[in-house]
């Protein structure tokens, strides 16, 4: 079973640039070490053989970093993005990097939690998933309300937002409200065909999978889990790797 690590490292980190306005963000320090180097240890933990890292904001600086954040043995290969591409777009331009592996293990660059993806991985593979997607009950109350996990174990994502001042979406009977952490297990067929300009969002790739009868399914953690990209998480980070945050109980269902 060949897996394959990815990191969305391209974003422009705008949430976190008052605090450090000369580094991207995946190259904030974050106890002592990039940001990114957090996401890229997750992975390598889960027994990737290769990552991939797509880059665009001052991709020279990410280009010169990356080499030294390779775990022993794990293969690290960098995707420029001329143009920012969406999550989903991303990951479609970089398709050839990662043909011919079964799974690709995708992880947020700006994210640190204390989750272990291999029994996510072995759940992904049981229910036969084309994408798996991890779920917190915890997170920014921005995001709740816009993602779920059905009773049958399906992906539940509510109507894209509409503008301002629409009235939250509606949560159907039995759907669990979560909060996407930033982790999902996918299928690397499910970019094949993908127009990387076309794709700005990887959720627009599982609404139209959902849409056609994919199997794109859901896991909750309680596992710690923050968002280093905006200053609040930033802090809270800090604090966690320092043990003055307490993380919660590690259980995956």
């Amino acid at each position: 079973m060949k897996i394959c690590g990815f990191v969305l490292a391209a974003g422009l980190g705008t949430r976190i640039r008052p605090l450090f306005p000369d580094l991207p963000k995946p190259l904030v320090p974050v106890g002592g070490r990039p940001a990114i180097a957090w996401s890229i240890d997750l992975l390598a933990s889960a027994g990737v053989s290769r990552i991939v890292v797509n880059v665009h904001h001052r991709r020279e600086m990410m280009r010169e970093a990356l080499p030294g954040l390779a775990p022993p043995g794990v293969e690290l290969l960098i995707s420029e993005e001329e143009t920012l591409l969406g999550t989903g777009g991303g990951i479609a331009h970089a398709l050839e990097l990662f043909s011919g592996f079964d799974w690709l293990m995708v992880v947020n660059a700006d994210i640190l939690t204390a989750v272990s993806l291999r029994p996510l991985w072995r759940r992904a593979e049981r229910e036969k998933s084309e994408a798996h997607l991890i779920l917190s009950p915890q997170g920014p109350k921005s995001e709740q309300g816009r993602i779920g996990r059905a009773p049958s174990g399906g992906l539940w994502l509510a109507p894209p937002r509409g503008g301002a001042g629409s009235s939250p979406p509606e949560i159907p009977h039995g759907v669990r409200p979560g909060v996407f952490i930033g982790v999902q297990i996918v299928r690397p067929e499910i970019f094949r065909g993908v127009d990387p300009a076309r794709a700005p969002s990887v959720i627009d790739i599982y609404r139209a999978r959902i849409a056609e009868g994919g199997r794109v399914r859901a896991s909750f953690t309680d596992a710690f889990w923050v968002d280093l990209g905006t200053e609040d998480g930033y802090r809270r980070g800090q604090r966690y790797l320092e043990g003055g945050e307490d993380p919660t109980p590690s259980e995956e269902g």
